[in-house]
């Protein structure tokens, strides 16, 4: 049976990566911060090896829990670094310990766990990767101004780790999804925009599950960027295409009061 490793597995879109895994035949090592989650988790999917909980903005408990994945003595096959969060409102007005911990998950981690799971594949002589950034990562975004940076950050140095690890015979994808029926949305504790006509109104959101499955498909046809459905890419092109002010002026008026 062959091994993946997910974090931020009990909800969204990392919850559709272990069923689309666990459903395709994989023994699971799922990770979360919430213990009684992982525990319903894994009392829910067949082929769950391991659950690891850890607050990975942690830098103490995110060490402990590479510790603890060296214990395994089974190959991991596929890493899945899924877990991250982000912060909305005038960055002047986050909480900078909330600031720090998003900085911690989103990029720290993802580098961290990267490189590690990067070294075993190359040793191991094959391996899949799926780092995962968001349609953010491609243009600044007001009122999302640090959680864009991050995500900016994920997707260029999952694309470059794709190319040095290609000799190795470890494929690194990056998966940037677009707006997704998560609890991301749920800035206050309450998803108030669900319902709403805003940017992030219900309608416009697809499901976590297609995501996943598209992105388990892009990580093992070996492909670099996945940027799921038309609608994303068109925006990612436009953005890439269109002055850098006139893009600052449509997210602005789209990102707030969402």
């Amino acid at each position: 049976m062959k091994t993946a490793f997910i974090t931020g597995a009990t909800s969204g879109i990392g919850f559709e990566f272990a069923k689309v895994l666990s459903a395709s035949g994989y023994g699971l090592i799922l990770h979360g911060r919430n213990s009684d989650k992982l525990n319903k988790l894994k009392d829910s999917l067949p082929n769950v090896i391991a659950t690891l909980s850890a607050d990975l903005s942690d830098a103490r408990q995110l060490e402990a829990m590479l510790t603890e994945l060296d214990n395994f003595s089974d190959t991991i096959h596929i890493a899945i670094n899924n877990a991250g969060f982000g912060l909305y409102g005038n960055h002047t007005e986050l909480k900078e310990s909330d600031i720090d911990a998003m900085l911690a998950v989103n990029i720290t981690t993802v580098t961290k766990l990267t490189r590690y799971f990067g070294l075993k594949m190359a040793s191991n002589g094959q391996g899949y990767i799926l780092n995962i950034a968001s349609t953010a990562a491609y243009q600044p975004q007001p009122y999302l101004a640090a959680y864009a940076a991050t995500k900016a950050y994920v997707a260029s140095f999952s694309e470059a780790m794709a190319i040095e690890m290609k000799p190795s015979n470890v494929i690194v994808t990056c998966l940037s999804p677009g707006r997704t029926d998560t609890n991301f949305f749920s800035f206050d504790g309450a998803d108030s925009t669900k319902s709403g006509k805003g940017t992030f109104a219900g309608k416009h959101r697809v499901s976590a599950e297609s995501v996943a499955k598209l992105g388990i498909h892009a990580l093992l046809k070996g492909k670099i960027r996945e940027i799921p459905f038309l609608e994303n890419k068109i925006y990612v092109f436009l953005n890439r295409i269109l002055p850098k002010s006139v893009v600052l002026a449509l997210y602005n008026r789209a990102m707030k009061g969402i």
